[in-house]
């Protein structure tokens, strides 16, 4: 499964849930979501900044259904999945989160990665946003 997973606190805290109305749409547990026009929206495109909520349920949401979320906070450390091989990822390298809302990819971004198990497309990387 390829999301965007806690898997780490630097206090030993669990991230609170929170429940925000989204737009209409499917989402995705582990997807980064961002928030348009007042409700929880998936990402249009590769995020450059922090996306501020991580969805922590599979739903089909109707316009305006609350659903579950953590906020992205900088203090946990993060698990994803590479979108695409990047031969120059390594501890310190910022990255973006893709368009899908749940993998890496290359570009300019605030998810700093702090363990990398591969370089291709699909490997496992942790990291913090900043």
């Amino acid at each position: 499964m390829i999301v965007f997973l806690p898997v780490k606190s630097n206090t030993g805290a669990l991230l609170p849930w929170e429940y925000l109305g989204a737009a209409a749409g499917t989402y995705q547990a582990g997807q980064m979501l961002t928030v348009t026009e007042g409700k929880l929206a998936a990402l249009s495109q590769a995020s450059t900044t922090t996306p501020p909520y991580l969805c922590m349920a599979d739903v089909e949401a109707g316009e305006g259904q609350i659903i579950p979320v953590t906020r992205v906070e900088s203090g946990f450390v993060y698990e994803t999945r590479l979108q695409a091989e990047y031969a120059e990822a390594k501890p310190g390298v910022k990255m973006q989160v893709d368009g899908d809302g749940l993998t890496a990819s290359q570009g300019a971004g605030t998810f700093e990665l702090v363990e990398v198990l591969g370089t291709k497309a699909g490997d496992t990387v942790r990291g913090r946003f900043e």
